[in-house]
């Protein structure tokens, strides 16, 4: 690589680091960092320590990076668990620079880690507090780690470090179970692939040895997690797999039976869980939901790439890029016609693929539930961009059309991140609070309408009550007092209670004092309600809630004790 080569590249990778540290050097309003990312370390910390809290099913996941960004609440500067995200993001690239390097040099290298690196999925990731770039890094190690070993199988050291990293992706984020899946089938598979032409009859039980030893690493890894939830309710994957461990998982009991505000929660989630409704599968959530033709729902593995809006799960919640899915496919051509290929290219490739048939059959599409497809992409998309270099090289006498071909292609790539990253600025608009001036409960009170109640909770609700939240999207970050987000604890008092009163007496005797809830959210759960269960809310409502403040759709009430008669 070439010193104007090397400053060209360093130029740009200085500049993304600091565009991506602007915009994410602004308070967390991301959902899912308010709904437990944040939230839950926040309680973690004010009650001195990791410790159960039965009314959030999102406590019980693997909390991995969750745990490391209790430091910087606990430090009040909770910007900065963004960086901490981030930095598993340059994690990542490092790894695919060290690993695109051992085939194809500096240059090509550092080409592919800034084309992760200002992918649209990974940029808006980046400046959010979720743990999917911590699971993209391990996932990535992992798979990395065995391709490495499935070229010297004699050096175990690589198959451990692999099952390592799996065991940490799956103390991340449970969506790692489906990664884990995936390695666990190929490592094997792969291995006797190598020795096809050997005696591949000899090497299966090799085969089996290896792949056991690396689920079994990966568990022990992950063990630490399963014992917790194991102990707590009875089933290590708690919320999931309910039905597979419905013998030995704890039995809630009825919310009649509870005194304690989270108990009641807990058993009001169970409740409401049995009497909800089976989830529609992907294909008819797409008919039913997004109103898609079922040969228009067949293309979503292809569609990702073409396709692609945030916050919007129609469309995936999140945008990749289509020279993901274009320049590995030329790679594919070129490396049957002039056999380029190496065995790492179809595992990559056989992961990626297998990975977007797995999530698209099993639910209805998120990027970031198909987010570690994304560096195999990467390492793909740039083996196919050098293969196009090297053919046309090798075909014209000159090799400036070589490189202007690439580099249209180059430019193919980037042109939609820019774009990109430029409109996210805008959404996000990170300036005037930078230059201070906005201040912080400004900045969040303009991304999220639930705040100016919440703020008026703090303040007026006592150190000894709870408050209640209701069709708040779960979440529960912003509150400095004790808040229970959980809409089934409503659903169900009101139900079981035979009066208005009876609501207001039940709420109040679990320790509630406010409500903070979405009206509008509210209003249609009421219509959808039966007659008798809509007129005792409604009582409740006209005799015993004083409203404090409504702004936004968004309201304050304070429950009334009963007027004596």
């Amino acid at each position: 690589m070439s010193t104007r080569t090397k400053s060209l590249f360093a130029a740009a990778y200085i500049l993304h680091v600091l565009w991506i540290i602007l915009l994410a050097s602004v308070p967390p309003v991301s959902r899912d960092a308010l709904t437990h990312h944040l939230a839950v370390p926040k309680l973690w910390v004010e009650g001195g320590g990791i410790h159960e809290r039965p009314d959030i099913l999102f406590s019980y996941y693997p909390q991995l990076l969750d745990v490391l960004y209790m430091a910087p609440v606990a430090l009040g500067h909770d910007i900065a668990a963004k960086y901490l995200h981030f930095a598993f993001a340059l994690l990542t690239a490092v790894l695919i620079f060290l690993f695109v390097r051992r085939r194809l040099g500096p240059s090509w290298a550092a080409l592919s880690g800034l084309m992760f690196l200002t992918l649209p999925l990974i940029v808006k990731l980046s400046v959010t507090v979720y743990v999917d770039l911590g699971l993209i890094f391990f996932t990535t190690a992992a798979l990395f780690s065995v391709a490495i070993w499935l070229e010297e199988t004699g050096k175990t050291r690589w198959l451990v470090l692999a099952a390592v990293c799996s065991g940490l992706a799956l103390g991340t984020k449970y969506n790692a179970l489906v990664s884990f899946l995936l390695l666990s089938l190929l490592l094997p598979f792969f291995y006797l692939f190598r020795f096809r032409r050997d005696n591949p009859h000899a090497e299966q039980l090799n085969a089996v040895k290896f792949g056991v030893l690396f689920v079994a690493i990966s568990l022990l890894v992950f063990s630490p997690w399963l014992a917790r939830n194991y102990s707590l309710t009875g089933n290590p994957l708690y919320p999931l797999a309910q039905g597979v461990f419905a013998g030995q998982a704890e039995q809630l009991p009825s919310p009649d039976q509870t005194a304690n505000a989270e108990a009641h929660a807990r058993a009001a989630i169970g409740e409401q869980a049995g009497k909800g409704e089976k989830p529609l599968g992907p294909l008819l959530t797409r008919r039913l939901v997004h109103e898609e033709s079922l040969p228009y729902t067949l293309l979503i593995p292809l569609r990702i790439f073409f396709e692609g809006e945030d916050d919007n799960p129609k469309y995936f919640d999140g945008r990749l890029n289509p020279m993901l899915l274009l320049l590995p496919l030329a790679l594919l051509v070129l490396a049957r016609r002039a056999g380029i290929g190496h065995r790492e290219h179809l595992l990559l490739g056989t992961y990626a693929v297998l990975m977007i048939v797995l999530v698209f059959l099993l639910t209805d599409m998120r990027l970031r539930w198909v987010a570690t497809i994304v560096p195999p992409l990467v390492v793909l998309t740039t083996c196919g961009l050098w293969a196009i270099h090297r053919q046309l090289a090798e075909r014209s006498s000159s090799t400036g059309k070589a490189r202007a071909v690439t580099g249209l292609l180059v430019i193919a790539y980037f042109v939609p991140n820019l774009l990109y990253a430029h409109a996210l600025f805008g959404k996000i608009d990170p300036v005037p609070y930078v230059t201070g001036q906005v201040d912080y409960a400004s900045y969040v009170d303009s991304h999220r309408p639930e705040y100016a109640a919440i703020s008026l909770a703090n303040q007026l609700v006592a150190t000894d009550k709870k408050v209640l939240g209701l069709y708040l999207g779960n979440r529960r970050y912003y509150f400095s007092v004790d808040a229970i987000v959980v809409n089934a604890v409503f659903t169900s008092v009101a139900e079981r209670s035979e009066s208005g009163d009876g609501i207001a007496d039940r709420l109040l005797g679990l320790g509630y004092s406010h409500i903070v809830v979405h009206t509008g959210l509210f209003r249609q759960w009421l219509g959808s309600t039966d007659e008798r269960t809509a007129a005792r809310v409604n009582a409740f409502a006209d005799e015993r809630l004083k409203q404090l403040l409504f702004d936004d759709g968004f309201g304050l009430y304070e429950i009334m004790p009963q007027t004596p008669p």
